[in-house]
């Protein structure tokens, strides 16, 4: 087995997973077919809902099938990346004892970013908004098609379905994020053990033996139970010893200590399929892993902090959980999402409260931000440190540009609330027609100086705030 350090050797994904685009694959398989065209080869299997290739790497010699797949959710790319970094390792090295021992014995079969729609957008889903995991039994997603037609041609002996879950969870009641989690699909509700499923029980259980001393937290069992919908499921089915592996959240988007130990994993999984050193294991090493946890991992815990939460109330004593907008770019835009008693969980940063109080954010007025003069992101992080969390500008109505409110509502990213009310410094012959669109692109409020008659009755008609 190469050493845990090697991967910096052979790494070509970036150092931030969540930046790879359907380009970027299509431009290193690009650059790795001219340079290893005598060892392997590609042929794109179908193209996605936007018409974005989908391909298929081959390489290896073996007669052990081994087919992998990986962000079939778009928002899940450690595995991408770790492809990119195996196929790197097994390219370049081929006669280091893994690499010729996996090449002889096995054929990889890798389709890298199976939902590249979902990675334009960084979303889980298609460009159709389906979930490409829960279509395998009706398969309206060109991409679901894809995955169930090349496992039917390929009948591999083994498949590795490869994803993120979220970035929170934790392994068992350890509070402790989970980084490598591992779940064997059932084949039934029942949980059958045929001999594809123990199999792969015995791989997964080899899995845990080569890395849990290189995980920062136990390994983990994926907490799910038979899903017929699912890929994993309908793959196990078929015959082939199927793994789900999932990548955990060492942070929010960017999570390079991930793709090393994924990457090392991957490694492990073929080294031990080609030696066929897994077929002993015992299935208990899998079976008794502790399963991913009920309580989430906040991305940042206040403990014990005074809130006074404008409403009247007494102050009162509580933890604050925030997770963080997962953006790419990240943005650092933090939200509550809970509050009261967290004992039983913590976050990746945690902070004594009992010297702090929470208030509400402030409201700020500024009227000369317009939807044609924002502010920069200087301002709005002054702002912010000075409490204000929501800023006030204004939309001219006799000189509104519906474009440029439409813009600022598609468009802005500042880690601060923004709101316009409208005013009309002037008549125009189609101020009412100006004002039903102000108010479509959700003007907040209309200042009454100015205002015609006309426009007040409208806006009370509407039930709509004159200030």
């Amino acid at each position: 087995m190469i050493s845990w350090n090697d991967h910096a050797k052979y790494r070509i994904s970036p150092p931030v997973p969540s930046e790879l685009r359907h380009d970027d694959i299509v431009r290193h398989t690009t650059v790795l077919l001219d340079q290893f065209s005598d060892r392997l080869s590609t042929r794109t299997l179908g193209h996605s809902v936007e018409g974005r290739s989908i391909t298929l790497i081959t390489l290896g010699q073996g007669t052990k099938t081994v087919l992998a797949w990986s962000q079939m959710h778009g928002n899940e790319p450690t595995h991408t990346a770790a492809m990119l970094d195996l196929t790197s390792f097994l390219l370049s090295d081929p006669s280091e004892p893994t690499a010729a021992k996996i090449l002889a014995e096995c054929q990889l079969q890798l389709v890298l970013m199976l939902n590249p729609d979902g990675a334009q957008r960084w979303t889980r889903r298609n460009a159709q908004d389906i979930d490409i995991n829960r279509d395998a039994l009706h398969l309206q997603t060109p991409e679901g098609r894809i995955l169930h037609n090349v496992v039917k041609e390929l009948q591999p002996d083994f498949a590795l379905n490869l994803h993120n879950h979220r970035p929170h969870t934790t392994v068992g009641a350890t509070q402790q994020p989970a980084s490598f989690s591992l779940l064997v699909p059932p084949i039934d509700a029942s949980e059958t053990d045929t001999q594809g499923v123990l199999q792969a029980k015995r791989l997964a259980g080899r899995l845990v033996q080569a890395l849990q001393s290189h995980s920062p937290a136990p390994l983990s069992r994926y907490d799910a139970d038979f899903m017929p919908r699912c890929f994993g499921e309908w793959v196990q089915q078929q015959g082939a010893a199927t793994i789900t592996i999932e990548a955990g959240g060492w942070s929010t988007v960017v999570a390079e200590p991930l793709v090393q130990l994924h990457f090392y994993g991957l490694v492990a999984c073929l080294e031990s399929i080609a030696n066929e050193d897994f077929v002993d294991v015992d299935p208990a090493i899998y079976e008794h892993l502790p399963r991913t946890g009920e309580h989430d991992l906040f991305d940042q815990l206040i403990r014990g902090v005074t809130i006074v939460n404008g409403l009247g109330q007494q102050p009162f004593r509580s933890d604050l959980g925030l997770n963080f907008r997962q953006t790419v770019p990240a943005t650092g835009e933090g939200h509550i999402v809970d509050l009261g008693d967290l004992h039983v969980t913590t976050g990746k940063s945690v902070t004594d409260g009992a010297n702090l109080v929470c208030l509400p954010g402030r409201f700020a007025w500024n009227g000369d931000v317009t939807p044609s003069s924002l502010p920069d992101r200087a301002t709005a992080e002054q702002l912010l440190a000075r409490g204000v969390t929501t800023l006030i500008g204004q939309v001219d109505l006799a000189e509104y540009d519906v474009a440029a409110l439409e813009a600022v509502a598609q468009s802005y990213d500042l880690a601060i609330n923004l709101g316009f009310v409208a005013k009309l410094s002037k008549p125009t012959s189609d101020y009412l027609e100006r004002l039903v669109a102000a108010l479509s692109h959700g003007v907040l409020a209309v200042l009454s100086d100015g205002l015609l008659s006309e426009a007040k009755l409208y806006l009370s008609m509407l039930d709509y705030p004159i200030v």
